[in-house]
Formats: structure tokens, sequence, C-alpha cells
């Protein structure tokens, strides 16, 4: 998977300037929504996960992929086939294996009685009211999964690869990827599965396998929550 144009420098560069956009995007996502109060969370959450995405977009591009020949290419990103049938195994046992040790972990923080390690639950307040609730889906488990992927699995993974070697790189780009999310609860189920699905994109060589496993993990929670 060699052929990237960018490497430590860059990455480094790239974690800072999300970090500011995400920080950046929360705060004017907050401003906007508060114009629409009825669904202000709701609001708040669909605008500042498409801001992001922009500023990931912008920030892979120009620090990475505008000097790449073919950028898609280099990303394994380059167009929609129909996928080998072990990729598809390879994809449905990451979004399994994700799903239990998510399971497992919260069974033994709830069995410990560690409450500040406890995953987070999905404020009902992010959903969109009636029909709209898709909405809500196409944010987080369609554009959220894509820009991460992007970011995490395409930008940083794939720069760290050819320096570090497979599991270092893995293992950094899970341990970035583990400590964007700012929550103590999900610092290792988080890790887990950003561990996973960097090794999902290096055994298979497409970004869109870890998209769809990601995509599968986001949209079972949404629904877990949105349907109880």
């Amino acid at each position: 998977m060699g052929g990237v144009t960018w490497g430590g420098w860059q990455i480094i560069f790239g974690i800072v300037l999300v970090m500011l956009s995400l920080f950046s995007v929360a705060s004017a996502a907050l401003v906007l929504g508060s114009f629409y109060p009825e669904q202000e969370d709701a609001v708040s959450t669909w605008i500042s996960v498409h801001l992001m995405a922009l500023a990931i977009i912008g920030t892979v591009w120009y620090l990475g992929l505008r000097h790449c020949r073919y950028p898609l290419a280099v990303l394994r990103l380059s167009r929609v086939t129909w996928p080998r049938k072990r990729t598809v195994l390879l994809m449905f046992g990451v979004l399994g294996a994700s799903l239990i040790s998510t399971s497992i972990y919260s069974g033994i923080v709830e069995w410990l009685g560690v409450d500040e390690l406890a995953i987070p639950v999905i404020e009902s307040d992010i959903f969109f009211d009636g029909p709209a609730v898709l909405l809500t889906f196409q944010a987080l488990a369609f554009i959220t999964p894509m820009s991460e992927e992007l970011f995490f699995r395409g930008f940083i993974f794939r720069g760290l690869l050819p320096k570090m070697g497979p599991w270092w790189a893995i293992a950094v780009s899970a341990l970035l990827f583990s400590g964007f999310h700012l929550s103590v609860g999900v610092l290792i189920p988080i890790f887990i599965t950003g561990f996973l699905l960097a090794w999902l994109y290096w055994k298979t060589g497409s970004l869109w396998a870890a998209i769809g496993a990601h995509a599968g993990q986001n949209a079972l929670a949404l629904a877990a929550q949105a349907f109880s």
C-alpha cells in the first residue's frame, strides 16, 4: 500500500488542524442550532458533522492528496465495485468483533461499578423528530464514518504505514482515533474499534470496507437508542 506523498510532519499538522476545527465547528454549530430551539441539539449535531467533514476533506487534500497523481487510488477509494466475498466476510467479522468487544467492556465496567469508565449514552435530543430522523442517520451513520475513515485510516494510517510498518501504524492510528473522541468512557472500546478498522483496511486494501464496518456500528448504535 505504498505511494503516499505525506509523512510525519504532515500528519502532526493535520491533527492540529482537525483539533482546532473540532472546537471551532462545535462553537459555530451551537450558534446556528440556537436559531431552531425546537430541535436545537439535533440541528447543532447535523451541522457540526457536515462542517467537520468539510474540514477533514480540506485538511487531507491540502496536506496529502494534492500532490498525488491519482489521489483516490492512493486511498484505495477510487471506485465502488462489487466486493469480493473475502472482503465482505472480513468487514462483517470486524463489525461483529467491535460490537462484542464493546459489549464485554461495558459488562466489565458495570460489574466493577466504575461509572467514570462507562460508555456515554447517546442523547435522545440529537435525533430529529418524525421522518426527519433519517437526517440524523445520514449524518452519524454515513457522513461521520466516511470523514473519520478518510482522516484516521486513509490519511494517518496510510501516512504512517511506510515508515512504521503495519502493526505500529495500526496501533498509533487507533490511539489517535480513540483520543479524538474526548471521553474517558470510550477510550478503550474506541481504541479496539480503531485497531480493527485499520487492520481491515490493511488486509483488504479497501477504505470502503472500513467505512462499511464503521457505518454499520454507528447505525446499530443509533437504531438501538432511537427505537428503545
